[in-house]
């Protein structure tokens, strides 16, 4: 069975009240008994020490009086255990109950007469005799008070807990009134309805975080959702496009008869867009699977250094064909936690991007240096530059600065997407600055691996 929380909190309140007033029940209980107790017992040494004072002359008339005055009963008995005196009205089976032989300096003991009594041992000097009294006291108010107690505890303690349940299922459901509200009001919020908000909370407790925290949520799926739709309509744009050439192609070349130039030229660009296209899918994938991947960060200790120079000088050809001056400035023994085909590609992405935008006879440098335990890369360029109003749009996914020229030139729009993806689940940072006419610096950091100089 599941309880709601306002039942469930009821019951733990009401549980917790429950020990307390047991638990305080109990402890009045005992020191009121204790307390009665006492009392009796002073009366009994009292007196005991008022028998001390009548041995040996009206040491009966006072056993007498004392039972009248103060109900207390007494026996006196010798050193051998005989009885020399005692309150009339205790029988030869009363006094054996109380015989100090049997009895401790101090206890409760049943009479057949008095019934529950409270009884003292104490011995009694006197000019050459030494006699023991025991001394009862009854204990009837005593026994009466504390049932009297117990019936009251017993009536006030369910008593209690039924009011204190009651108030505090009450308590309960107004203090978790506004989380019924706030569930009524999430339900009305849907994916078709994200900019809708909870209402700001009023006070600053447990709810009112709780809501800010919601609000925020909402805003995060909001702003996920733009972009999972702005991805969707940028990809299908983006198919859309080599798929319509390639109809429109392959029409025109079903009405042309085969062999001719015409007809070859149109083949060879069906099977460029076809490239692109599939060019296209697999960094769509790749994507899919960069943001798919756990975020565990890679283990393997990868050579830095060593990769760079190795993807510099598989660029250098494509620069040199861009009469391009491609150097590399590289930091030896930098080593870097990663996957080591993944950060080949995006230094890859890196340069083919600054290869492109970069005209014939400028530079393209790439430089590691290592800054408070870790590895900076840059890879800079004299290019064209990218104006200011680009900048922040740049790693959005099928961004690209001038469209026209991206696409002549292959472009889809999503390397540097796929390079920051690559870098951040390496627990790294990307980071472009430019200037347009003058050139752009891209910068990757990366942690780097602490004492390690030779490849793991």
């Amino acid at each position: 069975m599941h309880l709601s929380i306002r039942w469930r909190l009821t019951l733990w309140y009401v549980l917790a009240l429950a020990i307390v007033l047991i638990g305080f029940s109990a402890l009045v209980y005992g020191l009121l008994a204790n307390a009665l107790q006492r009392r009796i017992d002073r009366v009994l040494f009292t007196e005991s020490q008022e028998a001390e004072e009548h041995v040996g002359s009206d040491l009966m008339d006072w056993i007498q009086e004392t039972y009248e005055h103060e109900k207390v009963a007494c026996v006196i008995y010798d050193r051998a255990g005989q009885v020399l005196f005692k309150t009339p009205i205790l029988s030869p089976a009363s006094v054996s109950l109380t015989s100090p032989a049997r009895s401790s300096q101090a206890g409760d003991v049943t009479s057949p007469e008095l019934g529950h009594q409270r009884f003292l041992v104490r011995s009694i000097e006197a000019p050459g005799k030494k006699m023991t009294a025991v001394l009862l006291a009854p204990l009837a108010e005593v026994d009466t008070s504390l049932e009297k107690l117990l019936s009251v505890l017993w009536i006030a303690i369910p008593g209690s807990l039924l009011a204190a349940g009651a108030l505090g299922y009450l308590m309960a459901r107004k203090a978790l009134l506004p989380m019924v509200e706030l569930h009524d009001l999430t339900e009305t919020i849907t994916a078709d309805r994200l900019d809708r908000r909870l209402p700001p909370p009023k006070v600053d407790d447990e709810v009112g975080q709780l809501t800010t925290t919601i609000n925020g949520m909402i805003a995060r799926l909001e702003r996920s959702f733009a972009e999972i739709r702005r991805f969707t309509a940028d990809a299908s744009h983006e198919l859309r496009t080599p798929l319509t050439v390639i109809r429109t192609e392959a029409e025109v070349a079903l009405r042309q008869p085969p062999g001719t130039g015409e007809y070859q030229q149109l083949l060879g660009s069906i099977l460029e867009e076809c490239d692109r296209l599939s060019r296209l899918t697999d960094q769509l994938l790749f994507l899919s699977r960069e943001d798919a991947r756990p975020t565990d960060r890679p283990s393997s200790a990868v050579q830095l250094a060593a990769l760079l120079a190795d993807v510099t000088e598989t660029m250098r050809p494509v620069a040199e064909a861009k009469s391009l001056n491609l150097e590399h400035t590289l930091q030896n023994h930098a080593q870097v936690r990663g996957d080591e085909g993944r950060l080949r590609q995006v230094f890859y992405n890196l340069l083919d991007n600054a290869i492109k935008y970069t005209p014939a006879g400028g530079t393209v440098k790439v430089e590691s240096i290592s800054e408070d335990h870790h590895i900076i890369i840059n890879v800079r360029d004299n290019g064209i530059g990218i104006p200011v109003a680009d900048l922040p749009h740049v790693f959005d996914r099928f961004y690209r600065v001038d469209k026209a020229r991206s696409r002549e030139q292959g472009g889809t729009g999503l390397g540097l997407s796929i390079a920051q993806s690559i870098v951040q689940a390496h627990g790294g940072s990307i980071d472009l600055v430019s200037e347009p006419g003058r050139g752009t610096t891209c910068t990757v950091k990366l942690p780097q691996v602490q004492g390690a100089t030779d490849k793991e």
